[in-house]
């Protein structure tokens, strides 16, 4: 008799099974989210900072850590929204077909990387 019990796998098949780009796109999308929701306070707190006068906003981004984090912020923001858009028309209806599938989510980590690399320019300079 088969039992039908999920298995646990190790986290290295797990990943050597899920290589299509919708897999990949899926986890990053994952991870982009909780880094966002890791980070809000971290800028909350920097936004407070620098809100207080025209020096403390100037002192508050002179440092490269800070612009740094910044920029995790918006790639992270980036990503989580183009791939939330993808998501969006996947339930309605849109690349349901494995086919399909797949090229949506390499055109949009495309885009995400195109944003996530002005943004860097954006930020940091």
């Amino acid at each position: 008799m088969k039992s039908n019990r999920p298995i646990n796998l190790p986290l290295s098949q797990v990943i050597s099974v899920n290589r299509s780009p919708m897999a990949i796109a899926s986890i990053l999308h994952r991870i982009s989210g909780i880094i966002l929701f890791l980070i809000i306070p971290v800028m909350l707190w920097l936004l407070q900072r620098s809100l207080a006068s025209p020096e403390s906003f100037a002192n508050v981004f002179d440092s490269v850590l800070v612009r740094f984090i910044a920029w995790i912020f918006v790639a992270a923001i980036a990503y989580h929204f183009v791939m939330g858009v993808k998501h969006l028309f996947a339930d309605m209806g849109f690349t349901e077909e494995l086919q399909s599938g797949r090229m949506a989510s390499v055109i949009c980590m495309i885009i995400a990387a195109v944003l996530i690399a002005v943004s860097f320019v954006w930020v940091m300079f």
